[in-house]
């Protein structure tokens, strides 16, 4: 059971303020701090921009309540006689250790979202009373619960039934916390960062591109050499707007990812700049490993990026260097082990 009390709904409009208005939350109960943590992260998101409104559910991590936000932003009119636009968004709180939820049926959850959101609109553009309103909001996190809780369930039987021959054993037991290591994954937008920790962590490719735009973390423990551990994979978004909030979650990393796509020439030759984003925030970089990874081999007739450039430009950044597919599988859990065999060295 997802545990009902860490699940929370709220109801915002941005208006291009610093402060955004919280026009409604549920349950009643959740504590002012956290609605005004929630606001003004959902619009730091996108303060660069007031006009740009992301088209897909970001999910977005709040460490200190071990919680995490699904954010549906839209645009609406304040009235529809002055068609004055209003950016707003729908947030729904959740435990963080169901966010794989999210990853696979990120579609059928926005759906949800989308026709609450044409009910709000309606609503508003009719001046209903602001309860009808606030009771659409209510059922979507209702709706969420219910649908998180039967896909969690639906989910961790599937994996329960799968055959895990060809992948790291999964403990149930406690890892060290000297045996939790924080991997940083860095590079453009669609290079397949998302994809390729869903084949390690879940042996699962998500076919549809969800832009992470903000973050993304996920877990994955396993044992190597009879020795336990624990990968904290943090999924960063690669979109330049996103570049100042982008650097706070390098702290702490015990090692990162640049991933490029073999078939996409400026993905390859963003890499320095990559590599020189994370150095110059975390400083010495003989504390920390470094792995350059080009992605979607499987694409031969379309790659772009040969072996030997590959293996020049790990030489240069003095970081190792592996060719994988996340759609394949090809090479995934074997560099994700090697990672994790030099972290435990």
């Amino acid at each position: 059971m997802i545990p009902t009390y860490s699940s929370a709904i709220v109801y915002i409009d941005l208006n291009g303020s610093n402060i955004p208005k919280i026009n409604f939350w549920y349950p009643h109960e959740l504590p002012e701090d956290v609605r005004t943590l929630i606001g003004m992260k959902c619009s730091s998101i996108i303060s660069d921009d007031m006009s740009f409104i992301p088209e897909v559910l970001l999910v977005f991590p709040i460490p200190s309540l071990k919680l995490k936000m699904l954010i549906k932003y839209f645009e609406k009119y304040k009235t529809s006689e002055q068609e004055i636009t209003c950016q707003s968004a729908l947030i729904f709180l959740f435990p963080e250790e169901v966010d794989v939820i999210f990853y696979r049926y990120m579609s059928y959850i926005d759906s949800y979202f989308a026709d609450t959101i044409k009910k709000i609109k309606e609503l508003e553009a009719n001046v209903s009373e602001e309860q009808m309103i606030f009771t659409e909001v209510i059922k979507l996190k209702d709706t969420l619960i219910e649908s998180t809780e039967y896909l969690y369930s639906k989910s961790q039987f599937s994996l329960n039934s799968q055959s895990s021959q060809s992948f790291p054993t999964i403990l149930e037991s406690k890892v060290d916390p000297l045996s939790k290591f924080k991997v940083v994954i860095l590079g453009d937008p669609s290079v397949g960062k998302t994809s390729s920790i869903l084949r390690f962590t879940d042996n699962v490719f998500l076919r549809a591109y969800i832009p992470t735009m903000g973050l993304n973390i996920t877990q994955k423990r396993f044992q190597i050499n009879k020795n336990s551990l624990e990968l904290v994979l943090w999924d960063i978004g690669g979109q330049q707007k996103f570049e100042t909030i982008r650097k706070q979650f390098y702290e702490g990393a015990s090692a990162y990812i640049l991933l490029f796509d073999l078939t996409n020439a400026k993905s390859f030759a963003k890499i320095p700049k990559w590599h020189n984003d994370i150095l110059n925030y975390l400083g010495n970089r003989s504390q920390i490993n470094g792995y350059l990874i080009g992605n979607k081999i499987d694409l031969v007739k379309d790659r772009i990026v040969s072996v030997i450039d590959g293996i020049r430009l790990a030489k240069a950044l003095d970081v190792d260097y592996f060719e994988s597919s996340a759609l394949t599988g090809h090479n995934i859990e074997f560099y994700f082990k090697k990672i994790a065999n030099d972290l435990l060295q």
